[in-house]
């Protein structure tokens, strides 16, 4: 028995290991009977996705040898061929296109799972090409960018956390009943005894429930509401005058610019009343410690979103309150495996990146090429022409206008891919490869934790892969033998390229990791230094290390920006599809349109074939307030046709309360009913390339069709 088996009992095994059903790598045990099959999973309190990830290991559908197509793109027409015939393929065709078109025209692309996206990068990066993208081209990495060119540090990571100091909580467009385990058990879905709390979103969700003022904005106005808050608080005195002598860059200008920004007009832009706004700043500014717990994704997920995330993370600042207990900390690195991608190389030696012409601000702070521009770049060549993909867990519901992104797919010369299931991608796909699940395959999880805590673990697989399935790590290590370079692929062993990046981590924690299946506790080296230089208590870092930003400060009015030449402010911008913005188009299209609200019982596209989990919600839905329903002659559960400039999708109707009036909502993920073949792909934001998946225009009607 390996230090991975826990017990054996009537013959069953029973292993420790980690869930990657989403990427919060929670632990749990498996039982596994006689014949090598699980039968039972335990650990996973409240995750219906987690707890019933058995469903999708056994799952009749689930690919399980490589395949080739013998259709025309699309048709669903494959064979199946052995792995050498598909490696060797795929091999001759990278280099083909290489040797055509260049290193850079050829892509790799990591959707999910994320843990063999080092290895990926590596073989990208060995081979030649820059351009290695990935999903954080629409997810999270825009919240990052704006703190680190704002602070010098992430915020959003620890914004969630609990800090039993915090006597007011604003809570902005998270809902953590559906995002953040343990779900309805996260200290944002309970009413806390001397906590107020503030929720901003244009659903009245469940953790809006429970709030003291809800601002039930209109989508894409982030940007307005926070200049608002800015307004009252300096207007009021309530800003901390002191900390801003000292930190703050730009602040003269910001004042002179949030004076436009008073209670009337700011409540007129949101659709928000004027009495709860000036509560709600003054229950912010005034019941401190404060703290603003953000989502990665909706406040970036529009055409000014990255300038609305600043308006929004500089009140902490405003107010004393960043990298202070109890208000926003700064997260901080611990121990990190050995980096492995190679991303030296590819900043030293190798050409642009697909976005370095274009987001020059996301790319210097983000490891990889913007997948936002994929489609342009296979279509039209612009800014640079992709002709090759290879793959892992893509799918066309990822991004804006996706029946663009999946012609794109089908005019490529050469596509590979990886998964689990075929999707809109992999039909287009030249070369399909079976996937192992994380029950399958190893990995060496660096968890980031909260402030300075953080955990290591080191996952052995516990299962045997179904079929011929393999994992994807594995896979490129293989590629990357195939095309000569065995000596920096480890010569195709997986284990041994975990290992190297566990050479990055001291001794013990590097043993303890591997001999603990429930993992070792790290922790930031700066609580020592806070300690060595005499201050007891663990925060402020700015004390020691000031900002990590070009000034050394906080920016208010940011210099890396205008040197760039955008907007050294954060202005607002409104929404280029708004009812203010474009009239024209709301006459045609009168109702704004959010989507993306997240369910604990799908991660994204995952999950959405698991018959248990479509129990808890079995069709494509799309929220409308009653008076908007009513309007329009829809009935609850009616079928509807919801449709924008870009094309027309069925869902069905969820008439409730919980939205806010002239504003509907569409959850994403659904193949067959895809509301990102609404959305718009051609006003991304101008500092990130980030898509507006949260406020655009659209018409609903009840469907011809019956249901």
């Amino acid at each position: 028995m390996t230090t991975n088996d826990t017990a054996t009992l009537q013959n069953d095994t029973i292993k420790h290991t980690t869930c990657y059903e989403c990427d919060a790598n929670c632990a749990f045990t498996v039982t596994i009977n006689p014949e090598g099959v699980a039968t039972n999973v335990e650990g996973l309190p409240n995750c219906p996705r987690g707890q019933l990830q058995l469903e999708r290991q056994y799952h009749p559908d689930r690919l399980l040898y490589p395949l080739k197509r013998v259709g025309p793109r699309g048709s669903g027409g494959f064979e199946r061929i052995s792995w050498d015939e598909a490696l060797t393929t795929i091999a001759e065709k990278l280099e083909e296109g290489k040797q055509q078109h260049g290193a850079p025209a050829v892509g790799f692309f990591a959707g999910y799972t994320k843990e063999a996206r080092p290895q990926l990068q590596r073989l990208a990066h060995a081979f030649g090409s820059p351009n290695y993208l990935t999903e954080s081209g629409c997810c999270f990495s825009s919240t990052m960018v704006a703190e680190k060119l704002t602070f010098g540090y992430k915020v959003k990571t620890t914004s969630t956390v609990s800090s039993p100091k915090t006597r007011c909580v604003l809570v902005w467009s998270t809902n953590a009943s559906g995002s953040i385990p343990p779900f309805e058990n996260h200290h944002l879905n309970e009413k806390k005894r001397g906590r107020k709390m503030v929720v901003v979103d244009p659903r009245r969700t469940e953790t809006a429930e429970l709030a003291d003022i809800h601002l039930q904005i209109r989508p894409g106005t982030d940007g307005a509401l926070a200049l608002g808050f800015h307004h009252l608080i300096f207007e009021n005195g309530w800003q901390d005058q002191d900390f801003l002598d000292e930190w703050a860059n730009g602040l003269e200008a910001f004042r002179e610019y949030i004076k436009d920004f008073t209670p009337s007009r700011v409540a007129e832009i949101c659709g928000i009343d004027e009495a709860d706004l000036r509560a709600a700043v003054e229950m912010f500014a005034t019941e401190l410690p404060s703290q603003i717990a953000m989502s990665p994704t909706s406040t970036v997920q529009h055409s000014n979103g990255f300038q609305n995330h600043r308006a929004m993370i500089l009140l902490s600042a405003s107010l004393g309150m960043i990298d202070k207990e109890g208000g926003n900390r700064f997260f901080n690195d611990k121990v990190l495996p050995k980096p492995i991608e190679m991303f030296d190389v590819c900043l030293k030696e190798l050409p642009p990146r697909i976005g370095d012409e274009v987001f020059p601000i996301w790319t210097k702070y983000w490891p990889a090429a913007q997948s936002m521009l994929m489609p342009d770049c296979i279509l039209e060549g612009k800014p640079q022409k992709l002709r090759t993909l290879l793959a892992m867990g893509i799918n066309t519901a990822m991004w804006a206008n996706s029946k663009r992104m999946e012609r794109a797919l089908g005019e490529l010369d050469f596509f590979a891919v990886s998964d689990f299931f075929h999707n809109p991608a992999t039909l287009q796909a030249d070369i399909v490869l079976p996937a192992a699940t994380s029950l399958e395959r190893s990995a060496l999880i660096a968890y980031p934790g909260c402030a300075y805590q953080g955990e290591v673990k080191y996952r052995r697989q516990a299962l045997p892969p179904r079929g011929e399935a393999k994992p994807d790590a594995q896979i490129f290590l293989e590629l990357g033998v195939k095309m000569g370079m065995a000596d920096q692929f480890w010569n195709g062993d997986l284990d041994a390229s975990w290992a190297e990046m566990a050479e990055g981590l001291p001794d013990e924690v590097r043993e303890e990791a591997y001999e603990k299946p429930e993992g070792v506790t790290v922790y930031s080296d700066v609580i020592d230094e806070l300690v060595d230089a005499g201050y007891m208590d663990a925060d402020r870092q700015w004390r020691l290390h000031g900002f990590k930003t070009v000034t050394g400060k906080i920016e208010f009015d940011s210099q890396e920006l205008r040197e760039q030449d955008y907007d050294g402010l954060p202005l607002y911008k409104e929404p280029v599809e708004s009812p203010v913005s474009s009239p024209d188009v709301f006459a045609d299209y009168p109702l704004v349109l959010t989507s993306g609200g997240r369910q604990k019982y799908f991660t994204h596209s995952q999950q959405h074939n698991i018959a248990k989990l479509l129990d808890f919600d079995p069709k494509p839905r799309i929220q409308i307030h009653p008076t908007d329903a009513a309007a329009r002659g829809i009935k609850h559960d009616d079928k509807v046709e919801v449709s924008t400039r870009r094309g027309m999708v069925t869902f069905y109707a969820d008439v409730t309360d919980v939205m806010k009036p002239g504003v509907v909502h569409c959850f994403h993920g659904w193949n067959e009913a895809n509301v990102n073949d609404l959305t718009d792909d051609s006003c991304l934001d101008p500092i990130s390339g980030f898509p507006a998946f949260k406020s655009l225009l659209c018409e609903v009607k009840v469907s011809d069709t019956t249901a």
